[in-house]
């Protein structure tokens, strides 16, 4: 056998080993598959992971590093980059929404959040399905809400408290955050 393999077969084993000690001592990981593309940092054994019990949760990088901060833009993206990687059976839709989900929640420790039940928080966000990006994929609404993201969010509920209503921020007038984002990322590209 020669060099390239026998370090191919070392990293390979490595990994094992690295996923398996995650799995031992409970760490979890938070997976930003935005930012390992626009970096260039690899494809995340997410399916790996997963199969041996580690907690997978979704992140999402600011600014510097992803450009957005859609959660469910990162779960779709999480799904169709374990199947880039590893084949279409790596991971299904509902996999990558209970990742963004009650997978978070594992990460952080917390019983308390990641679903709609009884004593849990009473956050929860919904999305309009009438709308034409989800055309053709009723069939399936679980699915279509991966598959077909990003679809800005309808309404959002946080600590029983409405944020989004009828697709616009309730909480702060938007426009000056907007100016005052805008206006300190020139400042900070000027140098």
């Amino acid at each position: 056998m020669g060099r390239p393999r026998r370090v191919a077969r070392a990293l390979r084993e490595a990994r094992r080993r690295g996923i398996a000690h995650f799995a031992r001592t409970g760490t979890g990981v938070a997976h930003c598959p935005c930012s390992n593309m626009r970096l260039a940092s690899g494809i995340a054994p997410v399916r790996s992971m997963r199969d041996v019990g580690v907690n997978v949760g979704l992140g999402v990088d600011g600014s510097a590093s992803n450009d957005a901060g859609h959660l469910m833009g990162e779960a779709r993206q999480a799904m169709l980059l374990q199947r880039v990687g590893s084949g279409p059976a790596a991971m299904t839709a509902r996999e990558a929404l209970e990742i963004a989900t009650l997978g978070g929640a594992a990460v952080l420790g917390r019983d308390d959040l990641g679903a709609l039940a009884p004593g849990m928080s009473a956050d929860f966000v919904a999305f309009d399905l009438a709308r034409p990006g989800f055309a053709g994929a009723m069939h399936d609404p679980v699915a279509a809400l991966v598959f077909c993201a990003p679809s800005n969010v309808a309404w959002s509920v946080v600590d029983g408290k409405v944020v989004v209503r009828g697709g616009a921020l309730a909480t702060i007038d938007l426009g000056p955050q907007v100016e005052r984002h805008n206006r300190l990322a020139r400042e900070l590209a000027r140098g």
